[in-house]
């Protein structure tokens, strides 16, 4: 779903490509590939699925990455900044789970929200509830894309 919510500017980018580590210390949900694959082929996007930001790699005007792990979007972003290009117009970038630094770089990401989540935990500890909650994962839409 968070997808959707940023579905009019991704939509301005000729291929989607998620950095989906398959060599992750603590796996990443099969899921995050499934809903992504199910996304682009709803909204006929054209996509691919790297497992990592190579060093040195061809990046397109025109590509919009989704990265998961920190060491992707450093690796991605010198090389955007090495090779000239525009981020937000010649190549977009969307990164899982917000923070401080992301915010204040003006990166778009995809991001659990932490103080529902915080919240939430706090009310079910107060009140001795067990159970499983569905915390909301926002687009929240910066400079990037």
């Amino acid at each position: 779903n968070a997808l959707k919510e940023g579905l009019s500017k991704i939509t301005k980018y000729q291929k989607l490509i998620l950095v989906y580590p398959d060599k992750a210390v603590y796996p990443y949900p099969r899921r995050i590939l499934h809903g992504f694959r199910k996304f682009c082929v709803e909204h006929e996007i054209n996509f691919e699925i790297l497992s990592e930001v190579y060093d040195d790699m061809i990046l397109k005007k025109g590509d919009l990455f989704i990265t998961i792990e920190e060491s992707d979007l450093v690796n991605l972003m010198k090389q955007i900044r090495d090779k000239k290009l525009v981020l937000g117009e010649d190549i977009g970038v969307i990164s899982y789970n917000d923070t401080p630094l992301k915010e204040l770089l003006g990166i778009t990401v995809m991001s659990t929200d932490f103080n529902v989540m915080g919240e939430t935990a706090a009310r079910m500890i107060l009140n001795k509830e067990k159970g499983q909650v569905k915390v909301p994962f926002n687009f929240i839409d910066r400079n990037s894309i």
